[in-house]
């Protein structure tokens, strides 16, 4: 048997999360100490604990997924103040999991600040793991969103009085992810569209660094 949040930091280093960014305020920091892995990346307050997260997130163009812990439970004063560095990784499609303390399963739903309804608009997805045994389930369904479609913060609700789960009975695979491509048709047919344009104009994105693709675009825009 495991520690539900014990089970979860293996699972962060299943998942080559090199780095835990974190204002000491959150059981799953102590966690972290306990495995030994990932290593803790200690700041002064959450906001620099979200950016740090996002930073390591940019650096390596997205290939490279950070966590970060932000005091939540039943006030979510700390959650509060991360709420500008999620917005700002939101915005600029960067991927990373926040992980804060859920309030206890008995007082869901009738918190005064709901941690779910105010980060709803700044993150790709939201989870709360209402039973130990659910951790697995719950991790892969953040690493599948953050290694899925287009890169976002996702945040995830670990309660403290979730308990043991037995990894055997519940095991968990990490996740490979996979990228969607546009249909051969509409290509062909913006190709075409470049080729008969007298002053062609690319416009892209941040997407080109994410997919090393600096390379490829530049011999694009040379046949454009």
């Amino acid at each position: 048997m495991v520690k539900a949040v014990n089970g979860l930091v293996k699972i962060l280093d299943q998942e080559k999360v090199n780095y835990v960014c974190t204002f000491p305020t959150s059981h799953i920091n102590n966690a972290v100490g306990e495995e030994g892995a990932p290593k803790l990346f200690m700041v002064r307050d959450e906001r620099y604990a979200v950016s740090v997260a996002d930073a390591i997130g940019r650096l390596s163009n997205g290939k490279q997924v950070a966590a970060c812990t932000v005091m939540g439970g039943v006030n979510a004063a700390g959650t509060e103040m991360a709420y500008g560095a999620m917005a700002e990784a939101y915005e600029d499609s960067v991927p990373l999991l926040c992980l804060t303390d859920g309030v206890p399963p008995n007082v869901l739903g009738r918190e005064r600040y709901s941690i779910q309804e105010g980060f709803k608009s700044v993150t790709k997805w939201i989870g709360y793991i209402n039973q130990a045994e659910r951790v697995p389930e719950y991790m892969r369904r953040a690493f599948t969103e953050l290694r899925t479609g287009r890169p976002s913060p996702v945040l995830l609700e670990v309660p403290r009085e979730l308990g043991e789960y037995n990894p055997e009975e519940y095991p968990y695979t990490p996740v490979q992810g996979w990228r969607s491509m546009g249909d051969p048709s509409d290509v062909n047919k913006a190709v075409k569209a470049l080729k008969k344009a007298k002053k062609p104009l690319l416009w892209v994105g941040q997407g080109v660094f994410s997919a090393d693709a600096v390379d490829e675009l530049k011999r694009f825009a040379e046949i454009a």
